[in-house]
């Protein structure tokens, strides 16, 4: 009885933190009933399998044979691999990789470990080592370092439990259908965190942009973004021919070569001590599967890198790079040339995708570059899942190329969790909509789930805004604002439950701070995504994405962002990605600038296809203040500036400075310069500045002038703003925010209310039955009311030792005038907060609340917010203890006299 008691107490504890908010609560929640972890049947060949022990042996011979060591000639793969004639380290990238592990390093990695994964075969946790963490770092730096000397680790490093996740829309019965997850132990990822951060930052310059995965500031929407773009490029020039073609690599993590990797760092020369760290690790590794929470036999890893290890992903696109690099260097394979830039392959880690012209010739030696490749570094390409896509090739044309080659071409394929179409005007149909179709159904189910008003808000965030945010990100190609008005229009009936908004729209999307509920406005998120895009046109830095996106235009982007162009040259609406996107720049122009922006480059604007250049001079280098006015540089400093300019070109810009000089020029670093400075939380920061636009005439609030008219004072901005930024964020758990919510917007409905809807509903008061029941009244006008405040007023008097007048504002929304110690202002707001609760729950009852309810709804918050805080404390994540001191001396008093 006492461990069921002790259970029921933790649940408690997690409603009480984290329900009706983002996070594990919310997903337990929402998500719908998959088929069981267990597993049940195997099928290998034609037996099935479904005794637990056949199906455990089953597992450990599929994964005994998938990780043995292939048998390569280590000679014919150094002779591949020097024929790379692959990029040596620099001295300074070599110092760095091989410098002595620092206590800093460790401490950083402790700090970064997640509280909740699940812990290696030790069963070590990260909470072990944040806590130790002091006592631990001087012994685990001397372990750490002592393995780069001698390129030997720990045994109980190379082990790892192997958990095996089902991967969706596949067939469960077979063990290929199942992805290897490694749990290692703690102080071994500790070591590789620190390894993988070190790696990161080298990789970052060696690996060419066409790979984005795993490196900072690299992202996959710039892989989409080139494809959609070359898509329009084959539009228009529909006399080539072209085969996008998509690779499906077999179990890509873990059939890499150990041998190969090894050999090219060698090759690299990248450092004795990085060296042996490398062979460290990838000399011997063990592991045990879990099926059903039961453990197989060690198995031997002798190839392969370890999905949850921090440096495995590193390792494989290091190793990819060579195939990458072999492509690009290769003369024979044909990608999209235009002007100087060729576009031949783009990848995210091992999902990658070729661009194949003239694929009836060139086909055949693409394919056997990448078998070369393979043959050493154990890539193996699935041509049965291989898909393809193609642009200006026959039906026929396609047929021979399938026999032949046994690829498959369809309508479309699935590249990143994108639809690619052979037509962009079918992305549309083929992503949002069949996605929102999705959406739908699912806001239905969730529906039906006894979720909160910011529960509700907390569902859209977590499970809709993510999977918009990633089309929009993708796919910023809608024009018609319909649509997301709609899609807003789906998520507010879904957050109401299909009854009228208590709440008006404007106030739902604010942020908390400014005393709105941060409802997403999918309108919003997608202009903000698309402005995102807007950057590299401001840029002018990412000229082989420039030149591509903008194949067929006769002027420079700024013609069009800057000068209005695109009204004169209509061929830049001629480009399904262009058009919507600088339907939002125009939109927000006016906003952003009323002054000439000193990005501009009016040279850019007007030469741009003439010229060719890669670096193009701004207002920012070209102008000078002189006496308060701004002038052209002298000649001579312009062309010292950029040598290539001539005396025709200077005259040129003359012009446009003339023109944009009674424009007048903006000085201040704007919104936008930030914007385009950064290269973190772009979107969430455009949105912010989109919400503050959409939302600047709604700062004084409908219910706030009420409130004001009712307690007969303005209350004033800094009091409103002392909640939402401060008091909302006392307690942790959301029911007690949403009370406070609910009463500054007025939520409850009232017998006046109710009279005005329907004719034989009474408007007098619930409780005195004599007065017409508005709002004010209900709460504290009523006489039965005043009596229950004045209680709770006196009680709280008692409990915290200080006197406190009579002031609706002060128990109704917890503004007070007078300056509390905090602790006391908390406890203050925690206990007028269960007041309410207990008033509200028998609001239509003629009754008021006992004593002994508020007192035991203070009990309940005193007990979970202690519990809270211990379990974060336990946890390494400890959150500000409240003193409860006053409150647990008050109720002890009230039992005893009770008594």
């Amino acid at each position: 009885m006492e461990e069921r008691a002790n259970k029921l107490k933790f649940i408690k504890q997690d409603f009480f933190q984290n329900a009706n908010k983002p996070g594990r609560w919310m997903s337990n929640r929402i998500k719908e009933r998959k088929e069981s972890k267990y597993v049940t049947k195997i099928k290998e060949g034609d037996k099935i399998y479904t005794k637990e022990g056949d199906i455990k042996t089953q597992f450990q011979k599929f994964y005994e044979t998938l990780y043995q060591k292939e048998q390569i000639d280590e000679e014919k793969i150094m002779k591949y691999i020097e024929e790379r004639k692959v990029t040596k380290i620099s001295e300074k990238q070599r110092e760095e990789l091989n410098r002595e592990i620092t206590e800093q390093e460790i401490k950083k990695a402790i700090q970064n470990l997640k509280p909740n994964k699940a812990p290696g075969p030790d069963g070590l946790t990260a909470v072990y080592y944040k806590t130790f963490g002091q006592e631990l770092i001087p012994y685990l730096k001397k372990i750490m370092n002592r393995i780069r000397e001698i390129a030997k680790m720990p045994e109980t490093w190379k082990q790892a439990n192997i958990c095996t996740i089902h991967k969706e829309n596949s067939d469960p019965e077979k063990i290929k259908n199942y992805r290897p997850i490694s749990l290692l132990n703690l102080d071994y990822k500790i070591f590789s965190n620190i390894i993988a951060e070190r790696f990161k930052n080298f990789l970052k310059n060696w690996i060419k942009e066409e790979q984005t995965g795993f490196l900072p500031n690299r992202h996959q929407r710039e892989n989409v973004r080139t494809i959609i773009d070359l898509i329009e490029y084959y539009e228009i020039k529909n006399k080539k021919k072209v085969l996008l073609l998509a690779l499906d690599a077999e179990k890509a993590f873990d059939n890499v070569n150990w041998s190969f990797f090894k050999l090219l760092i060698r090759e690299m020369d990248i450092g004795y001590y990085f060296q042996n760290t490398i062979d460290a690790i990838y000399t011997s590794q063990k592991a045990k599967i879990l099926i059903n929470d039961r453990e197989t036999k060690d198995i031997n890893i002798e190839k392969g890198t370890r999905q949850g290890c921090p440096l495995s992903p590193l390792i494989f696109i290091l190793t990819l790079e060579i195939l990458l690099n072999r492509i690009r260097e290769e003369e024979e394979l044909k990608g999209a040339k235009i002007q100087n830039y060729e576009y031949k392959i783009r990848a995210f880690a091992d999902d990658i995708i070729c661009v194949i012209e003239d694929p009836d010739t060139k086909l055949g030696k693409w394919l056997e570059i990448i078998r070369e490749f393979g043959a050493v570094a154990g890539f193996k390409i699935n041509l049965e899942k291989t898909k393809a896509i193609t642009k200006n090739i026959t039906k026929k044309e396609q047929e021979t190329l399938m026999k032949k080659w046994n690829i498959q071409i369809a309508p479309k394929i699935k590249y990143l969790g994108i639809i690619i179409t052979q037509k962009n005007s079918q992305l549309l149909e083929n992503n949002y909509l069949t996605k929102w179709k999705e959406m739908k159904k699912e806001m239905e189910i969730w529906g039906k789930l006894k979720l909160s008003l910011l529960g509700r808000i907390a569902c859209v965030k977590m499970s809709i805004l993510p999977k918009m945010i990633f089309l929009f990100q993708n796919l910023p190609i809608i024009r018609n604002q319909r649509t997301l008005k709609e899609w807003n229009r789906d998520i507010m009936k879904f957050i109401w439950q299909k009854k009228k908004p208590r709440i008006k729209l404007k106030y739902m999307i604010q942020e908390k701070n400014r005393g709105g509920l941060a409802t997403p406005d999918l309108k919003l998120y997608f202009e903000a995504s698309a402005l995102m895009w807007v950057r590299d046109w401001t840029k002018l830095e990412n000229n082989k994405l420039l030149n591509l996106e903008g194949i067929n235009l006769r002027l420079g982007w700024h013609a069009y962002l800057w000068y209005g162009k695109s009204k004169i040259e209509k061929e830049f609406n001629n480009h399904f990605i262009r058009s919507a996107i600088l339907k939002i720049w125009e939109k927000y122009k006016k906003k952003l600038y009323d002054k000439t922006p000193l990005w501009v480059s009016p040279l850019e604007a007007s030469q741009r296809r003439l010229l060719g250049w890669h670096n193009w001079p701004n207002y920012k280098e070209l102008l000078v203040k002189q006496n308060g006015e701004w002038e052209m540089r002298p000649q001579q400093e312009l062309r010292e500036i950029n040598k290539k300019i001539s005396w025709y070109q200077i005259w040129q810009v003359k012009e446009h400075f003339k023109t944009d000089k009674q424009v007048g020029f903006e000085e201040q670093n704007t919104f936008w310069e930030k914007i385009t400075q950064t290269d973190r939380k772009i979107i969430t920061k455009i949105y912010k500045k989109l919400i503050e636009w959409e939302t600047e005439k709604e700062e004084e609030k409908s219910y706030m002038t009420r409130w004001n008219e009712n307690i007969g004072r303005k209350i004033r901005k800094e009091e409103w703003e002392g909640i939402w930024r401060e008091k909302l964020k006392y307690s942790y758990a959301t029911d007690l925010k949403e009370n406070w919510i609910k009463m500054a917007y007025r939520w409850h409905m009232t017998p006046q209310k109710l009279g005005k809807c329907y004719k034989n509903v009474k408007k007098n008061c619930w409780k005195c039955e004599k007065i017409e029941g508005t709002y004010y009244h209900m709460w504290w006008g009523c006489e039965k009311a005043k009596i229950y405040w004045k209680k709770i007023r006196g009680d709280i008097e008692k409990i915290l030792e200080i006197k406190l007048p009579m002031k609706p504002e002060i128990w109704l929304l917890g503004i007070t005038e007078q300056k509390l110690e905090k602790n006391k202002d908390k406890l203050l707001f925690l206990l007028t907060t269960a007041a309410r609760i207990c008033y509200a729950r028998i609001w239509k009852n003629p009754e008021i609340p006992k004593e002994e309810e508020w007192l035991k709804k203070i009990q309940d918050i005193k007990n979970m917010d202690r519990l809270t805080f211990l379990l974060s404390k336990s946890k390494g994540n400890p959150i500000k203890e409240t003193n409860w001191d006053n409150v647990t001396k008050y109720l002890e008093g009230k039992i005893k006299h009770s008594k």
